[in-house]
């Protein structure tokens, strides 16, 4: 399965590139979108062409997001995409956080967000690739 679409969220230019790279290499995405915090995600996600072209998917959305970041971190972003953008246009998106923490008070917080479907450790690699493909296939 080939999604259309993967959405990076993180302020790491470094951690953007080694995404794009790895999810382009394994050809898991026809299309790599990157924003440096969840509020320029949030203003993307928000466009109408974008949530329109959206709805006619038959692929979910997948979001990589990490939490630590300036502007908007991941869990103000978690907190408005789920109270706004979730419930009305984006029903089938799944969030991957990827994350330096392994704090485990962030993996249960995670938890209680609907549309995050994984908590996997910064970097992304081509094995995470893996249990992210299963992840989406049993949605």
């Amino acid at each position: 399965m080939k999604l259309e679409k993967v959405i990076c969220v993180d302020d790491d230019p470094i951690a953007l590139l080694l995404s794009k790279l790895v999810l382009s290499k394994a050809e898991f995405t026809s299309q790599v979108i990157t924003a440096e915090n969840g509020e320029v995600a949030l203003q993307y996600l928000e466009k109408p062409e974008v949530i329109e072209e959206n709805e006619k998917s038959q692929f979910p959305l997948l979001i990589l997001l990490d939490l630590n970041m300036p502007v908007m971190d991941g869990w103000e972003f978690l907190e408005q995409f789920s109270k706004t953008l979730y419930p009305k246009h984006y029903k089938k998106a799944q969030i991957i956080l990827l994350s330096s923490s392994i704090d485990p008070n962030d993996i249960e917080r995670s938890k209680t967000f609907e549309m995050v479907a994984d908590f996997l450790p910064k970097p992304l690699t081509r094995e995470m690739l893996e249990i992210i493909g299963q992840k989406v296939r049993e949605y």
